[in-house]
């Protein structure tokens, strides 16, 4: 069934309309008679506005298009009913000294009889090799070890290592990480919805392990669901179908033709887009799934997101260049590796964002005073936007049109989780409040693995407690130190300034290094990872109700 750009459209044209409607406010005030790098710094604060309304748009489009999507198109193409042979398939489970027994006994109680379990083992540890050394004794007939001398190529060298000494006649391979648990189905179900020619991966559906005792997976977990059952599952139809690194059926024919996995950080978004440029995609099989374990500990998301930053920044770079300028690849599939890849950087703007207003514009716009919520209160009307430009008493952007855009880039990440628990409010606003947290505490350490992958050009992250002096990891002191110093000039800004957005995010940055010190076990950290959340909800009541009538 072929794709329609139908969701990306509507994104844009909502977008556009906004820009439309808002801009011109904002603008006026390059009227005045600032000089140039005050106009500069403005343009850019405008730029960032518009950036997190699109994302705003992004984010509330695809949920509704989750919702209302037909079931009839959640594959492509439709499944065969009943396979003519059983060909042999290869499940390579890749560990490197996080083996999980649960997992790999999955690979081994599928219902499908041709396949073959191959451990790639990456392991330094002694203890984790005896016991998957343990394993292959007891299943000599089902598992197979294979270990590599030199450990480069991250993921990627591992897997390609692997198929380079497998037998080729194992057509297809399927993809395990250390945490993946397989239902016994998900070889014989996935195999009937790779039988078109150009498809080259059938992505399973993923949830989070409900096995998992940490308080931290147990408070974020659903974020793994929300995002498979909402954005995953829009793809087929209307976007770029992403493989997930693991929990999929690939072609080994397709591996060979465009030379393998690209052996970076995030293989996963490269090897899509490698696929989807010579002339393959994937489908997105949203009624077979496997669990996954959702980071435990805050320390260990702090880390994966270092991985993910820096790896999809060195991706985009390196890949994306080639995959626009491919003829045959729709224009919104383009569009949505691009923004679904810039989702996981926008720390940076918004940091940006919040030093333009707390610190930039006050400077430059001396007779705008640049203080409260957003811009300034009370709002006075102006007949004309010179009038708006020139008079100081006039707020010439906060009213309730923008007060409902702003509750529309706050809320709309959060709109899936709010429709689907909202009958279990209790898990609902554990998930928002540690959701809102993660965000604000993670700024300052997701700002500077950017930064530090643009000047260094390295994608590297430290594994297993590996340390890497030369690069940042996401908990090292100095870096708690940064946050810890920069959540008190956040502060200190919000309250001269009035600008009580601040206040939140000062809170989290100051309470991340303490969470990463003490975790969730302790019951004043767990109380202290809603203050950001309930101080926001506090702050969009106190501007509703301060604001006029419309």
């Amino acid at each position: 069934m072929a794709k329609r750009s139908t969701m990306f459209s509507l994104i844009l044209s909502l977008w556009v309309c906004s820009l439309l409607y808002f801009n011109p406010r904002l603008l006026a005030l390059l009227i005045g008679s600032e000089n140039l790098a005050a106009k500069l710094c403005l343009f850019l604060f405008v730029l960032f506005l518009n950036l997190f309304w699109f994302y705003a748009f992004f984010h509330i489009v695809i949920a509704g298009f989750s919702y209302v999507r037909p079931r009839s198109h959640c594959s492509i193409p439709a499944p065969t009913k009943q396979l003519a042979r059983s060909p042999k398939v290869a499940i390579l489970y890749a560990t490197c000294n996080d083996f999980q027994k649960e997992a790999v006994f999955s690979c081994l109680n599928q219902d499908y009889s041709a396949y073959h379990l191959f451990i790639l083992d990456d392991s330094s540890i002694n203890d984790y090799q005896e016991q998957i050394n343990g394993i292959a004794n007891r299943y000599p007939h089902k598992v197979t070890v294979l270990r590599r001398d030199i450990r480069a190529g991250f993921k990627a060298g591992n897997l390609n290592h692997a198929l380079r000494n497998i037998d080729s006649d194992y057509e297809y391979f399927s993809v395990s990480d250390a945490d993946t648990v397989l239902t016994p189905d998900y070889l014989s179900s996935l195999l009937t919805h790779i039988a078109a020619p150009n498809i080259a991966f059938a992505q399973s559906n993923q949830k989070t392990n409900p096995n998992q005792k940490t308080i931290f997976s147990q408070f974020m977990g659903i974020n793994t669901d929300l995002h498979f059952q909402h954005y995953a599952s829009t793809k087929n139809r209307f976007g770029f179908v992403m493989w997930y690194g693991h929990g999929a059926l690939m072609r080994r024919d397709i591996w060979e033709k465009v030379g393998g996995f690209p052996e970076v950080v995030s293989e996963d978004l490269a090897y899509s887009i490698r696929i989807r440029e010579a002339g393959y995609e994937g489908v997105f099989v949203e009624d077979v799934f496997c669990y996954e374990d959702f980071p435990p500990t805050y320390q260990q998301y702090r880390k994966r997101n270092e991985k993910w930053i820096r790896g999809t920044a060195q991706c985009l770079l390196k890949f994306y260049p080639s995959f626009i300028r491919a003829k045959h690849i729709p224009w919104f599939e383009k569009l949505d590796v691009l923004i679904s890849g810039l989702s996981l950087l926008l720390d940076f703007p918004f940091v940006l964002l919040l030093l333009l207003v707390g610190i930039v514009l006050p400077l430059f716009y001396v007779h705008f005073q640049f203080s409260g919520p957003m811009l300034r209160m009370p709002i006075v009307y102006e007949k004309s936007f010179l009038g708006m430009a020139a008079r100081t008493q006039s707020n010439i952007f906060f009213s309730w049109d923008v007060f409902l855009l702003m509750l529309a880039t706050i809320f709309a990440p959060l709109l899936s989780a709010i429709a689907d628990y909202f009958w279990r409010p209790k898990q609902m606003v554990r998930y928002l409040a540690s959701y809102i947290f993660c965000f604000f505490s993670l700024l300052v350490t997701s700002t500077i693995h950017l930064l530090s992958f643009l000047f260094t050009g390295k994608a590297i992250f430290p594994v297993t407690g590996e340390k890497l002096p030369l690069l940042p990891c996401a908990n090292l002191p100095w870096i708690s130190g940064l946050e810890i110093i920069l959540g008190v000039c956040f502060w200190i800004i919000g309250i001269t300034t009035q600008n009580i957005w601040f206040l939140p995010v000062s809170v989290a940055l100051i309470s991340g290094p303490c969470l990463v010190k003490w975790s969730l076990n302790r019951k004043f950290i767990r109380y202290v990872i809603f203050a950001p959340f309930v101080m926001t909800l506090g702050i969009i009541y106190l501007i509703g109700r301060n604001l006029p009538g419309p």
